[in-house]
């Protein structure tokens, strides 16, 4: 024999849940940026209409204290990827160090990010695209 048939139930007006929210410290993230290795590099390349861009990469370590323990680095990891004031700072250094190697003034910069570990802590790696100003006002007095 199968069940009847049953009228559903209407929701009501008012739904409580429990959410879980996690916050980074923003003085800790600054002191983590203040002691990690940054490496740069970059090159002069060729846009998609032709002009002169400078195309970079930016990667930093954040060195994560020894006695933490390695198996919170994924989640930390997840933090610091969602986290847009660490996204920020990450973005500004990458964005620093691209004018301070490109032959000349850059001009909007459009910047991709990935963070992941490292044996030693957290990797960020930060892909700089900007095209070079002074290459701009070249093609335009042509």
């Amino acid at each position: 024999m199968r069940p009847g048939l049953a009228k559903a139930r209407q929701r009501g007006i008012v739904r409580i849940e429990t959410v879980s929210r996690v916050r980074g410290d923003d003085a800790a993230w600054r002191a983590l940026f203040e002691r990690g290795d940054v490496v740069s590099e970059g090159r002069i390349g060729r846009g998609a209409h032709g002009e002169e861009m400078w195309f970079g990469t930016t990667s930093l370590i954040l060195p994560l204290a020894r006695e933490q323990d390695p198996k919170l680095r994924p989640f930390v990891a997840s933090v610091a990827a969602l986290d847009l004031h660490v996204r920020l700072r990450a973005l500004r250094v990458a964005t620093r160090e691209a004018q301070s190697r490109a032959p000349g003034p850059l001009g909007t910069v459009a910047c991709e990010l990935s963070v992941g570990e490292d044996d030693r802590g957290l990797r960020i790696d930060v892909d700089v695209q900007a095209p070079l100003i002074a290459s701009r006002s070249r093609t335009h007095r042509r």
